[in-house]
């Protein structure tokens, strides 16, 4: 059975209530569906293995990359050797390329695992995020792709070399993906056995499925970064109608049409009286935590106050930092009561 495609801009920080980590009474969650988890910094590409609760496919051509703010060498963020990417919450995120060049039938697959199997005969409701990033003048990916799936099983798939898997797949993304920004792939479906695995990738030969340019001269690979994977059950809440592809939302809170959120991507500390603070602005939230951090993980800026003065461009020993790329966190509580974690990218411009 497949299921139509549900596909939310998550760039203007739409929140989905009642929609948590874990699910209230049936004990399942995706683990460690964050990556925050790791049993060391990752200094490379393919570390996968650094991660944990997530499997590989039986393929040591099959070596999705592990990516953390604080890791160096190509598995640093938020200039990864494939393309610039900050995450979407925490610290950490994860990669992989869903194909080659059309013809080539080349996949890498990410497999996930839940901390109990799934009920049999439940109705759930599945989301992460994913994005392309900003594509690098030297990166080689820059491929769009359709019909990326996922499948849920009781093991973890078994893959030759870089060949494509065939099992059909329980949901399938039909359109071409192709984001700079994160977007949000949710979708319902009930579990047909206890179900302890999930596996997310481009299903089937290249044949059937569109593969184009969508940036860059001569890209050889469609790569994905992925974060924050969540698993719940589907109630009245977040349930979802599908009917003749069209799906209804479930109950959100847009935080830009609500005019309650507004970061600024670039700021220039000089001191002439404009654009001198880095703070973004939110309103009917609740600051828990707001940090900057240099691209090599150095801590340049916090506040834990509900309403921080800003970072003016200073370091820790309060010399000026040099102009570039940081990433920020901050930490948000709802009116809900509910902590969120989100991160991005601004750049220092002297």
């Amino acid at each position: 059975m497949r299921i139509n495609t549900q596909l939310l801009n998550s760039q203007v920080l739409t929140f989905m209530l009642a929609l948590a980590c874990c699910v209230t009474g049936s004990g399942q969650l995706v683990v460690n569906g964050g990556f925050e988890s790791l049993t060391s910094l990752p200094n490379n590409t393919g570390q996968w293995n650094l991660l944990t609760g997530w499997l590989g496919t039986g393929s040591s051509e099959n070596t999705p990359d592990a990516f953390h703010i604080q890791g160096t060498g190509g598995g640093d963020l938020p200039e990864t050797p494939v393309a610039i990417v900050s995450p979407l919450e925490g610290m950490a995120i994860a990669g992989f390329m869903a194909t080659g060049l059309p013809g080539t039938n080349r996949r890498e697959y990410i497999t996930g695992t839940f901390s109990n199997g799934l009920e049999p005969g439940t109705s759930y409701r599945f989301t992460f995020h994913m994005t392309n990033g900003e594509c690098t003048p030297f990166s080689q990916a820059g491929l769009g792709v359709s019909k990326l799936g996922m499948h849920f099983s009781n093991a973890p798939l078994q893959q030759l070399g870089s060949a494509p898997l065939f099992e059909d797949p329980q949901f399938e993304l039909i359109p071409v993906f192709y984001s700079r920004e994160w977007e949000t792939v949710s979708f319902t479906f009930i579990a047909e056995d206890a179900w302890n695995c999930f596996t997310w990738g481009a299903f089937g030969s290249d044949e059937e499925r569109s593969i184009a340019v969508n940036e860059g001269g001569a890209p050889t690979m469609a790569y994905c970064f992925i974060d924050a994977f969540e698993i719940a059950l589907d109630d009245k809440v977040v349930s979802t109608s599908m009917e003749e592809g069209v799906a209804n939302k479930p109950t959100t809170v847009n935080l830009e049409d609500n005019s309650a959120w507004f970061v600024p991507n670039a700021f220039t500390p000089n001191n002439d009286g404009e654009n001198d603070v880095f703070v973004p602005v939110w309103n009917n939230l609740d600051v828990q935590r707001f940090e900057i951090f240099s691209r090599w993980g150095e801590k340049v800026y916090t506040s834990r106050t509900s309403s921080p003065h800003g970072w003016d461009g200073s370091t820790a020993e309060g010399k000026n930092a040099e102009s570039g790329t940081y990433v920020w966190q901050v930490d948000l509580r709802d009116a809900y009561g509910k902590v969120i974690t989100k991160s991005g990218a601004i750049t220092l411009v002297r």
